[in-house]
């Protein structure tokens, strides 16, 4: 749904978009021989509210706003949780009855023929290595994602094991595409008081896309930050950009490159990415993707090699169907198998997708 306004002092045109889309299917799991069966919301695509807009300004540079909302559709509960301090727990939970607004995105920006300045809370720029994955690409991601939650990275998740792909006080710069070259740099800040250094993350990618060649690259570094001091940032680090619930970390470095070749009949895909934590604490993952149209189905198959940082390496293998009913309405099934050392994991799904 758009709406089309107009300034009456300076008649420069305004448009704001609401889309989304709701996904919701069922999952079979098993883990060490274990069982579990759940109905889960977001399994293909995170089901989600985008609330967007832009307002032209006059010689080429426009206004650009855009928030994005998580939605547990099996639920209706909010798909964060709130952290909050005690004397005896650093983390506490306790699950929102609604979805906070933004909390998958929101920011502001100027586009233009410089390209793109964007600023609030922004997606990390770092998915090079899901680049044309297909479908190993959930495995494979969730595998490395963006390193583990930080000072400054966001204040909706559990903050001493939850991975988060967003990043508080964010600054992003995209470049105009040349030739079907282009490239980002994003600065996020950290969360200390006073010291927005601690914590913060440089992000360097660059893209290349043309004809059926889609390459990206990207170099990230998260800064190390110390333990946080609750007496002197106060008792709710959920409310605030402090890093009081974290325990020290060293610094972490991560390097990614995705690559996607389309034949038509098919889209042959490769990734890499490695993460070091200083001084040599190093994870690496690589993974092959085939994607295969088939008129209204489009089938993938995937495969990923993990070396962790301690243990030993596994694989993870995944298969997936979808069948599209129309351009707004899918239904989809998938299976993901991770082959440890302490036993193979199983994951089925079976869903729909429906986007507005």
């Amino acid at each position: 749904m758009a709406v089309l306004a107009a300034s009456g002092a300076s008649f420069a045109q305004s448009t704001v978009t609401l889309r989304g889309n709701i996904d919701v299917g069922f999952t079979s799991a098993e883990s060490n021989a274990v069982k579990t069966t759940s109905a889960t919301s977001g399994l293909a695509s995170t089901s989600k509210l985008i609330i967007e807009g832009t307002e032209d300004l006059g010689g080429g540079l426009k206004a650009r706003f855009y928030t994005e909302t998580g939605l547990a559709a099996t639920t209706h509960l909010g798909t964060s949780v709130a952290t909050t301090n005690t004397s005896s727990s650093n983390n506490v939970i306790s699950e929102r009855t609604s979805t906070a607004i933004g909390d998958r995105g929101i920011f502001v920006g100027l586009l233009g023929d410089f390209g793109q300045i964007n600023a609030g809370r922004i997606p990390h720029q770092t998915g090079a290595f899901s680049i044309g994955m297909g479908g190993v690409q959930h495995a494979f991601s969730n595998a490395v994602g963006a390193g583990s939650a930080h000072p400054g990275q966001n204040s909706d998740v559990l903050l001493s094991s939850q991975n988060e792909g967003r990043a508080n006080n964010s600054f992003l710069y995209t470049t105009p595409t040349v030739s079907g070259i282009s490239g980002k740099v994003q600065y996020s800040l950290g969360g200390g008081a006073g010291d927005g250094s601690q914590g913060s993350r440089t992000t360097l990618v660059a893209n290349y896309a043309q004809g059926p060649v889609a390459l990206e690259v990207m170099s990230s570094t998260r800064k190390s930050y110390d333990a946080g001091s609750t007496s002197a940032t106060g008792a709710t680090p959920a409310q605030t950009s402090s890093y009081s619930a974290y325990s020290a970390s060293a610094e972490i470095k991560e390097t990614a490159m995705g690559a996607k070749y389309d034949l038509g009949v098919a889209a042959l895909g490769l990734g890499y990415a490695k993460q070091t934590t200083a001084p040599a604490t190093t994870f690496r993952a690589t993974g092959l993707g085939v994607t295969v149209p088939m008129n209204a189905w489009t089938l993938a198959a995937g495969w990923a090699k993990m070396t962790p940082t301690s243990g030993a390496g596994y694989n993870a293998t995944s298969l997936s169907a979808q069948y599209a009913f129309s351009k707004r309405t899918t239904a989809y099934a998938a299976f993901r198998a991770n082959n440890q050392a302490s036993g193979e994991d199983k994951l089925t799904v079976v869903g729909v997708n429906h986007s507005f």
